[in-house]
């Protein structure tokens, strides 16, 4: 691509962006079709951080939430449930596939109830946004108003390394009017600009904006406008075929042997994502992003179960029986 047609692809997008804001500002309320933006991105990459931060400062909007996890235990949604007015959980099954139809059926009915100003859905790390894009086009009284791609700075290079993987994460970032380059707090300078390289390269043109802790301007995400969402494609679906098993009851573990394990083991996982407690019952949140991994204190309810997911199913079968294992140390 040359770099006038880079600054043409920039300028649309930069056009479409100030449209969306002027028709917010106006509060135009002549379309009666319900807006709705996609949140795509790899396992791991910060989408319900992202989430989370526009359900807390919604700036007056009333915003739905459909949530699609992978695993039988819906770990994203529970993280969001507090902070939205109206939260569908569509589980274990990937929106663009076998959960197509109850997207559409979701969709349709709340731009029926007409109570709210827009749509978030939160797809899987897994899933095709294309595919979903083409869903929401075809929901009756919606319209698909923009496309946002998380990418992990500290992770993205791996990923795009990865030959199982990296057509997917590249799908998702083509896809987007907008991505989002979240952690780059955790990441020395120059591994943030080769992350800022990487995205440059795969989709060339795109707005790229950077965000820690999932704080983002809610007018970029919600408000983009279709006009600046690029759905052509020559290709058919991009998907990921994965394996998703659940560690429940999980615990009781001391974290330091939990962290401990995750230092040394070579799981395999793409991610990992739940709850445990420890033997004094208290309670803490695992999340698990390939090598790189968190725990932290956990107040309030939460399921008692860890989501762990690869593309192999010996490597997430063995990894759960290891944990069991440390449960009974």
């Amino acid at each position: 691509m040359s770099s006038g047609e880079v600054d043409a692809a920039w300028s649309s997008v930069v056009s479409t962006l100030h449209a969306a804001r002027e028709r917010t500002q106006k509060n135009d309320t002549t379309s009666t079709e319900l807006d709705v933006t996609l949140l795509t991105g790899f396992l791991g990459s910060g989408k319900t951080t992202v989430l989370r931060h526009v359900l807390e400062n919604p700036e007056g909007l009333r915003i739905a939430v459909v949530v699609n996890d992978v695993g039988a235990v819906e770990v994203d949604a529970h993280l969001v449930k507090d902070a939205s007015l109206q939260q569908i959980s569509l589980s274990n099954g990937c929106v663009c596939c076998v959960l197509g139809d109850d997207l559409v059926n979701q969709l349709e009915h709340l731009a029926t109830v007409g109570s709210y100003d827009a749509v978030v859905i939160e797809a899987s790390g897994i899933a095709d946004p294309i595919a979903i894009g083409q869903i929401v086009q075809g929901a009756n009284n919606c319209r698909l108003d923009g496309i946002v791609s998380v990418a992990d700075a500290s992770s993205l290079d791996t990923q795009l390394a990865d030959q199982r993987i990296a057509a997917l994460v590249v799908r998702q970032l083509q896809a987007a009017h907008l991505v989002i380059l979240s952690k780059g707090d955790l990441v020395t300078e120059p591994e943030r600009q080769l992350a800022l390289k990487l995205i440059a390269e795969v989709a060339p043109g795109g707005r790229i904006i950077q965000a820690n802790d999932g704080a983002i301007d809610l007018g970029l995400v919600v408000g983009a406008a279709v006009q600046g969402v690029s759905m052509a494609s020559r290709e058919g679906k991009v998907g990921l075929a994965v394996v998703s098993l659940v560690v429940e009851p999980a615990g009781p573990w001391k974290p330091m042997d939990l962290g401990e394990f995750f230092d040394r083991s070579t799981h395999g996982l793409l991610r990992a994502k739940g709850w445990f407690e420890d033997f004094e019952g208290n309670l803490f949140q695992l999340q698990v992003v390939g090598r790189r991994w968190e725990i932290k204190r956990w107040s309030g309810e939460a399921p008692k179960a860890v989501v762990l997911i690869g593309l192999n199913r010996d490597d997430v079968t063995t990894t759960k029986t290891q944990l069991q294992c440390i449960s009974q140390s």
